[in-house]
């Protein structure tokens, strides 16, 4: 089939078929996991008839059905869970999952577990994260089960480990069962990842350029998956309890850090106000991180503080994203819903998480995260697709500068051979004064002298064709334009403030300004009235480019709207315009006044270092 062979069809559906066909095989893997659920997971028991009271005060006992928290236990008292006994299971075991605590089991008097490790140097008496699979003794049934927990932290003191009954291969089944949304989030995003690493590559190699953007993605895209793994119960089977809780923990504060970096990429006008922001939680983020590597026990402490810095980012990102939308940042307008949706959502889970409340068994903030990847690559997929439609409406500066370059070596002979006769002039006259200064006539040597020095002078100081810039040449051709349309154009002293522009940017805004000017200004009937101007000021770094025109009347401007074709090269030329001044973090506007159409152009004359693609 040609159509495989096509550039256009290898860049931009390979991509979205490889999304596709992984999103409809994770579709049926799900559909076989709910259709062939694992076997025997039914006989796995969450037991809540506990009683629970202080160590220091078995008087006091509490019903685990009415009371879910002892607020009264601070850190490193001893909390006691006690239960009876009763059921009967095969291959008996007991699933025991701790949150950063230290925690003893005993049936009787009998020790059956502990994860209690004193002056261990490899996990610096820090509990973490515990998931711990015990096997039951055979004659376990009828004795006392008491289970002794503590933590040194008063975050998490005072609160029930939780406890699964049941058979072995029932509680692997079961754990593999809450465990398979954080591995496909995890397996997904890291394929985001791998996919978006391979396109910044190929477009450095194609265009010597990083895009920042596309790098931040990653690693939020990368960073949110892990943090998935990490926050799953088999992390806590996979990793010892330090590390598992060290990196979920660390994971959590690099994973919004990566996501605010991508969204400030993709901001044009308030860029500058969310970069403050954006360094300070950087700095912030990056100091909690450096002191958590020398005082890892303080990680779990300092986390309350970064969760109320994240709950402070998601208000401070869905006023930045509501404003940027109403401006008509392409990238917000679409997204911006589902950023501001996110950050509400986040918010309340980091107040959660402050507040140390019950949450779901369900990881929430992985599935937001997950969402927004969706979307923003969604978004990716969009733009890559409708971007054919931009390069063709929008003038390729490398056929102006073809263009260009083939009018200056047709007009390279010509000045070859202009230069020919002066030189030719310049030695006959020397020859000239040479038999002067032989028959002794210094007057008239001096004379001829001054005469050759003059116009090797002349030769000297005017600028010759092969030296003129790109955009003076591009501006010529247009003044040669408008006078064949009989338009009178003016242009005086723009070339140096455009030259702080990239060259492409630069050439691709006079070519579409003026073609916009020229069509709109032949519209005017009376070639008296066909004026057109151009200038640019820079003021304190922002180039102001004004372009005036005379105002239509009211039967010409209809004219120009019936004109299907030229009104649509001009809106054409209007959205170029548009997408320039954005990526300049600059506007645009159309203003009619003292029978004047004026376009107004505002640009920042240098690019901030950490924003585009």
């Amino acid at each position: 089939m040609p159509f495989l062979n096509n550039k256009l069809f290898l860049k931009r559906w390979i991509p979205f078929i490889l999304l596709v066909l992984f999103l409809l095989g994770s579709i049926v893997f799900f559909l076989i996991l709910f259709l062939f659920p694992t076997s025997d997971i039914h006989a796995v028991e969450k037991k809540e008839d506990w009683i629970f009271y202080a160590e220091d005060n078995p008087e006091s006992t509490f019903i685990s059905r009415y009371v879910k928290h002892l607020p009264s236990v601070k850190a490193n008292d001893r909390f006691v869970m006690k239960r009876k006994m009763t059921n009967d299971y095969k291959y008996p075991t007991m699933l025991l999952i701790g949150d950063h605590q230290h925690m003893t089991v005993y049936l009787d008097d009998q020790e059956i577990y502990t994860n209690e490790e004193p002056n261990d140097p490899l996990t610096l008496n820090h509990p973490g994260k515990t998931l711990a699979f015990i096997t039951l003794p055979e004659d376990y049934v009828g004795k006392t089960l008491k289970i002794y927990v503590t933590s040194p932290f008063d975050t998490y003191s005072g609160f029930p480990a939780e406890v699964f009954f049941g058979p072995a291969n029932a509680l692997i089944g079961y754990v593999f069962s809450l465990s398979i949304l954080n591995i496909y989030i995890l397996l997904f995003t890291g394929f985001i990842c791998i996919i978006n690493l391979f396109y910044v590559i190929v477009s450095f190699i194609n265009q010597r350029k990083l895009k920042l953007s596309s790098i931040l993605f990653s690693g939020f895209a990368l960073t949110a998956g892990l943090e998935a793994g990490f926050s799953d119960m088999l992390g806590g089977l996979l990793f010892p309890p330090i590390v598992n809780s060290a990196m979920l923990n660390i994971l959590s504060i690099i994973t919004p850090m990566f996501l605010i970096g991508f969204y400030c990429t993709n901001m044009h006008f308030v860029r500058k106000y969310y970069q403050k922001w954006l360094y300070f939680h950087y700095s912030f983020g990056l100091f909690a991180i450096l002191f958590a590597l020398f005082q890892t026990k303080s990680l779990p402490t300092i986390m309350n503080y970064m969760f109320l810095l994240n709950i402070t980012s998601t208000f401070v990102t869905s006023f930045a994203a509501i404003y940027e939308a109403l401006k008509k940042n392409p990238f917000f307008v679409i997204c911006a819903p589902w950023i501001v949706v996110a950050a509400i959502g986040h918010c309340f889970l980091y107040i959660q998480d402050i507040l140390v409340l019950p949450q779901s068994d369900v990881n929430w903030r992985s599935i937001i995260f997950f969402l927004l990847i969706i979307i923003f690559t969604c978004y990716g997929f969009l733009e890559l697709f409708f971007s054919s439609e931009g390069k063709n409406k929008r003038i390729d500066t490398a056929d102006i500068k073809l263009r260009l370059y083939e009018k200056q070596q047709a007009n390279t002979p010509e000045q070859s051979l202009k230069m020919q006769q002066i030189l030719q002039a310049i030695k006959k006259r020397t020859h000239t004064v040479k038999d002067m200064l032989e028959d002794q006539q210094l007057a008239a040597a001096y004379e001829g002298l001054c005469e050759i020095e003059e116009q090797i002078k002349q030769q000297l100081t005017r600028p010759s064709f092969e030296k003129e810039s790109l955009t003076t040449m591009l501006i010529t051709n247009y003044q040669h334009t408008a006078t064949q349309k009989r338009i009178t154009f003016a242009c005086d002293g723009i070339i140096e403030p455009l030259e702080q522009l990239e060259e492409n940017d630069r050439l691709s805004l006079i070519a579409h300004c003026l073609e916009y000017a020229i069509r709109y200004t032949c519209a005017v009937t009376d070639p008296q009235k066909r004026r057109l101007a151009l200038r640019v000021n820079d003021t304190n770094g922002q180039l102001h480019i004004d372009c005036q025109m005379p105002l239509l009347s009211n039967e010409e401007a209809e004219k120009l709207q019936n004109n299907e074709t030229k009104r649509q090269v001009m809106q054409a030329d209007m959205q170029m315009l548009e997408q320039l001044c954005l990526a300049y973090q600059g506007s645009i506007r159309i203003e009619e006044t003292d029978g004047l159409h004026l376009l107004h152009l505002t640009l920042r004359a240098k690019i901030d270092p950490l924003s585009f693609d």
